[in-house]
């Protein structure tokens, strides 16, 4: 007869992994929103979300000046477009402009040390869960 071993159902994720998870996977600083350490997110939100918005907005302003190009040739009887040079356009509107030049690496070390940031405080959240629950 064989067994099967189980882990025990009231065993959860620590506050340090889930913290890290969704600095990782959500957002830079969401691990710390998590553990209501809102001003320790916000240093690593702010960063990654300006540089985010001011890449859509270059995609953005890119993306009218095409649909403008576009319209123009509509209305003097011109329907031919070359998808590649749109997709060409938009692409370098954001890959070959200054905020993804130098922003890419703000955007990394955001990420990078807001994941560390959350774990370590969540680990310490967690030891002092742990050392209020031995007392």
């Amino acid at each position: 007869m064989s067994t099967i071993h189980t882990a025990p159902a009231n065993k959860s994720m620590s506050h340090a992994a889930r913290a890290a998870i969704a600095s990782a996977f959500i957002f830079p600083g969401a691990g710390l929103f998590l553990l209501k350490h809102y001003v320790r997110g916000c240093i690593f939100a702010l960063p990654a979300t300006f540089i985010i918005v001011m890449m859509f907005k270059n995609l953005f302003s890119t993306a009218i000046a095409i649909n403008e190009k576009l319209q123009e040739q509509a209305e003097r009887g011109i329907f031919s477009f070359d998808v590649v040079a749109i997709f060409t356009q938009l692409h370098s509107s954001i890959f070959a402009t200054p905020y993804w030049q130098d922003g890419k690496w703000i955007l990394l070390a955001s990420w990078v040390l807001s994941i560390s940031s959350s774990y370590f405080v969540g680990k310490k959240f967690d030891l002092q869960q742990k050392h209020a629950e031995d007392k």
